[in-house]
């Protein structure tokens, strides 16, 4: 199975979310698995975890299978835990965002 990797820029917020957004949708119209990797993204914000949530909604919509590319690093699961991502630590999303590994 062919994956298609849509990689975050550095500085991806809420006013430059819209070039990911359109890479996401481009990607998962395709109906294969798709991969985000938010490893470059230095100082995510809300926005970021708000598309990833569409994006995971849609990939189940579609059949699809839409995963991160690496586990949340430090930036991202403090982002999450802010907003209330982490208070299931053996739920769907603490797997989805960690890939099983436990959050510190």
């Amino acid at each position: 199975m062919s994956i298609t990797t849509v990689t975050a820029k550095e500085d991806v917020c809420l006013p430059s979310i819209g070039a990911l957004a359109a890479d996401l949708r481009d990607a998962l119209a395709d109906g294969g698995a798709v991969q985000l990797d938010l490893s470059q993204a230095t100082s995510p914000d809300l926005s970021v975890v708000q598309l990833v949530q569409s994006a995971r909604v849609t990939a189940a919509r579609n059949g699809a299978d839409f995963t991160l590319a690496h586990p949340a690093d430090e930036t991202l699961r403090a982002l999450l835990d802010r907003a209330g991502f982490l208070t299931d630590p053996i739920g769907q999303d603490f797997e989805f965002w960690f890939h099983g590994e436990t959050a510190q």
